[in-house]
């Protein structure tokens, strides 16, 4: 009989990483079970917040050539993607780049004015107290310090009222660590779509397994009735780690 085929699908912050003092750490054990998902070759796809440069010049430290060019990147939502060296965005029209301008500036002017803090942009936590800006392509990506005081729920307080200019235009995502601000149309659930389709054009995986911590991560589960969605506790990449030794172990059980 023949052995169904499986593919993954993973968010990165707080799933394939954990947290420390204010920012991600990648865990370790997780690169291996990356490697070995690899060698096994079922398909892998990141589906993310996060930029394609800073898989690439910190996430991607940690992974050899071999998986870093095997991932599908489906980054800030889907709405950059990279894979076999090719970076693909997508086209953006003029006046949601236009919004997505104005929300940037308005949101950095007024948390700096409100905690008396300079703008740093950067892919690494500063260590120091600031604004920090996490560079984008498209979306914008405030994160929070909240070491120093810095935290989601001060700076909603200000985004808040801001956002509700552009509800019709942008969404707005919290997490405990950063504050998304993106198109309506850039979805996890569509994100996967784009994932799915380039890595398995013919239809040929059978079930696909999905990892996130967050509700924007349950989106996933909605791009194809075939997913099975892990929903993993903040930062805890150790219950990752046992649920893909799981869906493996079923893998070798499943039959047609």
């Amino acid at each position: 009989m023949l052995k169904k085929k499986i593919g993954f699908l993973f968010d990165v912050d707080g799933t394939l990483t954990t947290y420390h003092r204010n920012d991600s750490i990648v865990d370790l054990l997780l690169i291996n079970d990356l490697n070995t998902i690899r060698k096994r070759q079922f398909p892998i796809a990141f589906i993310t917040g996060r930029s394609v440069t800073w898989l690439h010049e910190i996430f991607f430290d940690h992974i050899d050539s071999a998986l870093r060019e095997y991932v599908f990147l489906a980054c800030e939502y889907g709405l950059v993607t990279y894979f076999k060296g090719k970076k693909r965005r997508r086209r953006i029209d003029q006046e949601t780049k236009n919004v997505l301008s104005e929300a940037k500036e308005k949101i950095i002017s007024a948390l700096c004015d409100y905690k008396e803090l300079e703008v740093t942009y950067s892919y690494h936590a500063p260590d120091f107290r600031c604004l920090w800006v996490e560079p984008k392509e498209i979306m914008i990506t405030i994160r929070t310090l909240p070491l120093f005081g810095l935290t989601t729920e001060k700076f909603l307080k200000i985004i808040q009222p801001i956002m509700d200019n552009y509800k019709d235009r942008l969404r707005l995502i919290p997490n405990k660590y950063a504050i998304d601000v993106l198109p309506l149309f850039a979805t996890k659930r569509n994100a996967a779509k784009k994932a799915i389709a380039k890595l398995d054009p013919k239809g040929q995986i059978e079930h696909w397994f999905a990892f996130g911590d967050s509700s924007a991560d349950e989106e996933m589960r909605l791009a194809r009735k075939n997913i099975h969605f892990y929903l993993i506790p903040q930062g805890l990449s150790s219950e990752t780690h046992q649920l893909i030794e799981r869906a493996l172990a079923g893998y070798n059980n499943l039959r047609r």
